[in-house]
């Protein structure tokens, strides 16, 4: 079965004075095929499932898994395949340094529309001038509006706002969550976008982020545990309106990876019927 494994169709060449297989070779003879949509059919990665096992059931050889590959244009078949739980765990744990870590780290914010919100017309009447665009009218008996939902809408930014702090001290981690004390009464919490000198870049603020600054005001890395004075402060970039806030949730690093992975469930399977001629085809072209 290994004359159908992908890198045998490959070249050999002198490395080192060994006979090595040239994997810088490229091969573009899929874009024709990908672009026809009556050779592919859509299939879901079962649980614990993996590329070996389906190509040995469907194509009759494991060592065809790399048709898979190739035809949903995978570059890491190890974390582009749909991965079980504890893969994902591991693979979290591997890029984030822990689950916690991935859970409480935001990425982005995005447009909160899904989560089914109504108004009436007079709720509506009532809103900010700056929050109507982010509804919709629904229309009832005699064309007149019965009330508005949220505008379907895959908007997202960034973060929602960016501040510097001025510190004493500025060996944060890039990412590490701070938290901001500004008094015993007013704290706040951000993400390390970056350091310059003795100037302190925050993103993702939550809570108080920019108030008044006292001699016991100071902010707290939680990683570095870096622990520093506060003299300063300045807003430098607002994406969102206080008022807006609520129509955009913070996105986390676990939440954005399993998006990820539930998305890499949903495969294209080429048909078994031409799968012979894709495997002429690759050892016609490396020859």
């Amino acid at each position: 079965m290994a004359k159908n494994s992908y890198f045998i169709n490959f070249p050999l060449i002198s490395y080192q004075g060994s006979p090595s297989v040239d994997i810088m070779e490229r091969v573009v003879f899929l874009d024709e095929t990908l672009k026809n949509p009556f050779l592919f059919y859509p299939y879901d990665v079962a649980d614990e499932e993996r590329p070996d096992q389906f190509a040995n059931r469907y194509y009759g050889d494991s060592y065809k898994s790399w048709i898979l590959y190739l035809s949903n244009q995978m570059i890491d078949p190890y974390y582009e395949w749909y991965m079980t739980q504890e893969v994902f765990y591991k693979f979290i744990i591997k890029k984030y340094g822990s689950i916690q870590a991935a859970t409480n780290k935001i990425t982005y914010y995005e447009n909160n529309w899904y989560m089914g919100e109504t108004l009436n017309v007079n709720g509506f009447d009532a809103l900010l001038p700056t929050l109507i665009k982010y509804w919709e009218p629904v229309y009832g008996n005699n064309n007149k509006i019965a009330y508005y939902k949220r505008k379907q809408t895959s908007q997202s930014v960034n973060t929602n706002r960016i501040a510097s702090y001025t510190v004493s001290s500025n060996s944060f981690i890039k990412d590490e969550i701070c938290s901001i004390n500004f008094d015993s009464s007013h704290i706040g919490q951000g993400q390390v976008l970056s350091t310059a000198n003795n100037v302190l870049f925050l993103k993702h603020l939550s809570g108080y982020y920019n108030t008044t600054v006292s001699a016991n005001s100071y902010v707290f890395g939680t990683e570095s545990m870096t622990n520093t004075h506060i003299s300063s402060v300045s807003s430098v970039a607002d994406n969102l309106l206080p008022e807006e806030e609520v129509y955009f949730t913070p996105v986390s690093y676990i939440d954005y990876e399993n998006a990820k992975n539930e998305y890499n469930k949903s495969i294209l399977v080429y048909d078994v019927a031409y799968s012979a001629n894709l495997v002429n085809s690759l050892k016609t072209l490396l020859t």
